[in-house]
Order: structure tokens, then C-alpha cells, then sequence
């Protein structure tokens, strides 16, 4: 479904800029805004990036939280900011999800963004209680032989997780009911509990308990086989040729930054991402780092829009 990510753009490509703009820009602190809360990955891969532009640009970069509906909060706070380059927003896959299944946002998810760039890319995986199901073929089997029994737990209605559990029913012939809770942490208690049947959400929520063997993880939902889960086959491998879905998470700043300014800012994104620290601590969370171009980053969004709108229209989810 979705193509691969861009990589890790060489520091050759970093935009040039006027002696202008490196000598007056920045002249005092810059804002990387999320809309999720403190400690989990978005904020965690804010601050990484941060630590790492403050020193290229020779000022603090802070990272400040706004949560609330699933990233909007924060986007329609970004999109009204002067666009004097001091306000970046960290985006994740779920601003694509949220332009398909609103009617109305406090902002244009597309043209309310100067786009800067990508900055890494990760699968979600689809895990059961250990023991339960021997392969993701198997799940599939038994969902269709008790369509509408089986329970997928997902953190929350609307998230990228869910209509990924959703395009697997359409893709796949099986029913599921789809479950929401409140993140990924308590759809895994559920599912720990015997709520759920399934989960399926990030590295970071599933790892750990299938190391403890407590789940089985039975797929990944990337075309091909992640790199730091190469035991785990894919949807696309198993039941479903071509499935692929990859969120990712990027830069953006309100529309109208000037193009030298932009250009600043995108450069010590692939700076910072072309670290080999950087890379690991991305890498920890179960993403693969990866720097783009804006119009790159701005053209996956478009994409990515259309293609959840059409499972939100396919699945027949209410748009909000």
C-alpha cells in the first residue's frame, strides 16, 4: 500500500542559504510542538532531535507538549503561529488519518504546512496471547470461521492502528470486532487479560512482553520484513500480497516560512538524522531514521490521505 520511505538524505543535498539568513536566523530560542503526551514516542523523538539542532543552530530548542484529539490539538495551535521558522511541529502518521476521517479541522492539513521533512519510519505488529494462534495465517482462518467473535484491541477510534486492523478485514475477507482504548498501553492490558483476542500497534508497545513471552508476535504490517525483526513475517507474506502499512513521523512548520529559512531548518534535520547516535535512539524505538525534501514529505501526506479515506469510506467508519 504504502511505498517505502525516503533514506537518510547525505549532508551534499542540505539546501545552500544566503549569508543572510546563517548570519541573522536564529537570534533566540526555537519550539519543536507534539500533541501527545510526555514520555511517549513522539515526545521521546522530539527531544532527540532537538539536543541535536540546538547545536547546529546555536540555540535552545525546547520541546513543548499541547495533547489532545489525537494531534489536532497541536496542529491547529502550529498552523496559527507566525511562520518566522521558530515553530516546528513533530507529525506523525495520524495527521494523514485525521484529514480522511474529519469533516472539519481547525486547520488545512496540507496547505496549513510548510513541509520539511521526514524524520523516520516504522510498521506496526500484530501480537496475541502466547500460545494462542501458531501464525497470522491462523488467525485469519478462525476469524473467518467466526466472523464478527474475534476482538482486535487498538488505541483509540480513528488511529492509524485501527484502520489498519480494518483494512486487514477488507483486504482479508475476515471480520473482526475492533475494540478502542485509550493508547497503546492499555489496549496491551486488555489484551493481557483476555478483553482482546489481538492487538496491533508499535514495536515500543509490543516488544517487550513478546520477549517476555507473553505474546506471539504473529506479523508486521510493512510489505517486507522489518531489519530488527527479521524473524517476523509480514501481512503481505502470509494472507495478504501487497499490504503494507508504514507510519512515520516528520517536521513541518506553519505555511509561509521563508524558503531560506526552511531550507536552515531541513538542513540540521539531516544533519542530526545522519548521526549514528541519532539513528540508534531512533532505532530503539523501533523506527529506521530517514530524512526527505519537503515536497517528498508533502506528497506521502496527500497519498496517504487518499488512501485512508478510502478505507474509512470502504469500512464504513462515520467521519467525525
Amino acid at each position: 500500500m504504502f511505498k517505502k520511505l525516503l533514506a537518510a538524505l547525505p549532508l551534499t543535498l542540505a539546501l545552500a542559504l544566503p549569508a543572510a539568513a546563517q548570519d541573522t536566523f536564529p537570534d533566540h530560542s526555537l519550539r519543536i510542538v507534539h500533541g501527545f503526551g510526555a514520555g511517549g514516542n513522539a515526545d521521546t523523538v522530539s527531544r532527540i532531535l532537538a539536543e541535536e539542532m540546538s547545536k547546529g543552530l546555536g540555540q535552545p530548542v525546547v520541546v513543548e507538549s499541547r495533547p489532545g484529539a489525537g494531534g489536532t490539538v497541536a496542529s491547529g495551535y502550529v498552523t496559527k503561529q507566525d511562520p518566522d521558522g521558530y515553530t516546528m511541529q513533530l507529525m506523525v502518521g495520524g495527521h494523514a488519518v485525521a484529514a480522511a476521517l474529519y469533516n472539519q479541522l481547525p486547520y488545512e492539513s496540507v496547505d496549513g504546512y510548510t513541509f520539511i521533512s521526514t524524520l523516520g519510519q516504522f510498521p506496526f505488529f500484530i501480537a496475541a496471547r502466547s500460545g494462542e494462534y501458531e501464525s497470522i495465517n491462523a488467525l485469519i482462518e478462525a476469524a473467518k470461521a467466526a466472523p464478527g467473535t474475534l476482538k482486535i484491541g487498538h488505541s483509540g477510534v480513528g488511529s492509524t492502528q485501527h484502520l489498519t486492523g480494518e483494512l486487514l478485514d477488507l483486504r482479508t475477507g475476515a471480520k473482526f470486532i475492533h475494540v478502542p482504548y485509550k493508547g497503546g498501553a492499555a489496549a496491551s492490558t486488555a489484551l493481557m487479560g483476555g478483553e482482546v483476542d489481538v492487538i496491533i500497534d508499535t514495536g515500543t508497545v509490543i516488544r517487550g512482553q513478546a520477549e517476555a513471552g507473553v505474546y506471539d508476535i504473529l506479523a508486521a504490517t510493512s510489505e517486507n520484513r522489518w531489519p530488527d525483526s527479521p524473524d517476523v513475517p509480514t501481512v503481505s507474506e502470509t494472507v495478504s500480497p501487497g499490504f503494507d502499512v508504514v507510519s512515520w513521523t516528520a517536521i513541518g512548520m506553519p505555511a509561509g516560512v521563508p524558503d531560506d529559512i526552511a531550507g536552515r531548518i531541513r538542513g540540521e534535520v539531516h544533519k542530526a538524522l545522519e548521526l549514528p547516535e541519532v539513528q540508534e535512539k531512533i532505532g530503539d524505538l523501533g523506527a529506521k531514521a530517514g530524512g526527505s525534501s519537503g515536497e517528498e514529505l508533502k506528497a506521502l501526506i496527500e497519498g496517504q490521505i487518499a488512501v485512508w479515506t478510502d478505507v474509512i469510506d470502504s469500512a464504513g467508519i462515520d467521519k467525525r
